[in-house]
């Protein structure tokens, strides 16, 4: 038996001989070239899970600068997790108890280049937060990244509102 990221490989499927720890994604310019995300920048995949904070990230110093935030510098180092809508609802994320000044953006992980939601500063000038309305099953892409050089330790937080 074959294990994926998420358990079994679903019958009828195989390997594909990608390397764990990347994913192939569409890059911020639309090309059709798919761009990789690095291990250094997709930090994981969280499921559907919900918590506060539901995933760290010891330093963002040492990622790469994957994604370009359509709300921020842009030339930070980020961490990005894929997560799963788990139900039908809204939901609250935020880098509330991060130790530097946070943009998050998130992206329908499907198309990349299509960014939902994106905030720099939320109630205190160091934590990025948003609301968002969603559908059971879409997958996304939340990116975090130091405004204008920053980096520290990330601190990812999904509560169902």
């Amino acid at each position: 038996m074959f294990l994926g990221a998420c358990g079994p490989l679903p019958e009828g499927e195989e390997l594909d001989g990608s390397v764990p720890g990347e994913a192939e994604v569409l890059d911020d310019n639309q090309s059709e070239e798919p761009r990789r995300v690095e291990a250094q920048t997709l930090a994981g995949d969280l499921g559907s899970a919900l918590a506060s904070p539901v995933a760290t990230y010891p330093t963002s110093c040492t990622a790469s600068n994957q994604w370009t935030t359509t709300c921020g510098s842009g030339s930070s180092r980020d961490v990005s997790w894929v997560w799963k809508v788990p139900a039908t609802g809204t939901y609250a994320f935020s880098t509330r108890n991060s130790n530097f000044d946070t943009v998050m953006e998130i992206r329908n992980y499907k198309a990349t280049n299509e960014v939902l939601k994106c905030n720099d500063d939320t109630g205190d000038l160091l934590t990025s937060g948003m609301t968002l309305t969603l559908i059971k099953g879409n997958h996304l892409l939340i990116v975090v990244e130091g405004y204008g050089g920053d980096c520290g330790n990330v601190h990812l937080n999904i509560a169902k509102r």
